[in-house]
């Protein structure tokens, strides 16, 4: 019994059955009238009931619920209980969508993090980044959110899938940020309008594209990683004071 619950607490054994499960689940798409896969994720359910009992048993409900991953965990199970009637079901999109929940899971990977070198630094750094480039942040969407209503108050009625409404010319702004396709925009509506409006919406989205994809993410991307390098240079400029202290010293 003993030997059995150690072995559904093995995190490492249950990543190998959820690597498993992800793995069955994307070959049974390749045969979706096949009942065999749907009888293995009616299986692998049941695996995963059998491991929060374990663990609920080892821990004690409030150990097992203290945990954010077992609550996680519980709750993705809670919601994949229908699977166990695929097999006399069929298959559907609600049940494929909710055994895939399952490989959420694997986030757990993500506890490695821990074992980087100097993680805690680096941690550290990206807390100051966050804090002193909030502002900053706080501008360029400020700055996209007004070029979006202006383009969309503009450019609608010419180009209604780029900015047909303020989400939609939102999307459109951001991307022709990222410098991604920016140059379709203005000849749709180069296009569909006539060669004066499509001479200014070269002009434009030029400018916009030159402005705010070129100048504003650099100057956010150099704000950024200067505030992340703020910490970890005080501490070479405090390892260089104590160095010159010394050799004053031994002068």
């Amino acid at each position: 019994m003993n030997k059995l619950i150690k072995w559904f607490c093995n995190d490492r054994l249950m990543m190998v059955a959820i690597l498993l499960n992800t793995s069955i689940m994307f070959m049974g798409g390749f045969w979706p009238d096949n009942n065999l896969f749907d009888l293995s994720d009616a299986l692998f359910t049941l695996l995963f009931i059998g491991e929060a009992a374990a663990k609920i048993y080892q821990y004690g409900w409030k150990g097992y619920w203290k945990s954010g991953w077992n609550r996680f965990d519980f709750i993705v199970l809670i919601i994949a209980l229908p699977s166990l009637a695929s097999p006399f079901l069929g298959r559907n999109m609600a049940t494929d969508t909710i055994l895939v929940l399952r490989s959420l899971r694997l986030f757990k990977s993500f506890k490695l993090i821990r074992f980087i070198p100097n993680i805690q630094r680096l941690l550290k750094g990206l807390k100051l980044a966050v804090r002193a480039s909030l502002l900053v942040f706080l501008a360029f969407i400020v700055f996209l959110l007004i070029f979006s209503i202006l383009s969309s108050t503009i450019f609608g009625n010419i180009a209604p899938e780029y900015f047909g409404n303020p989400a939609i010319s939102l999307y459109s702004i951001f991307r022709l940020f990222s410098i991604e396709g920016w140059y379709e925009m203005p000849e749709v509506i180069a296009t569909n309008a006539s060669p004066g409006w499509g001479l200014f919406a070269r002009c434009y989205f030029s400018l916009l594209m030159f402005f705010g994809g070129i100048i504003g993410l650099s100057l956010v991307n150099s704000i950024f990683v200067d505030a992340m390098m703020d910490d970890n240079n005080d501490e070479v400029l405090e390892k260089l004071k104590k160095i010159e202290e010394r050799l004053n010293i031994e002068d």
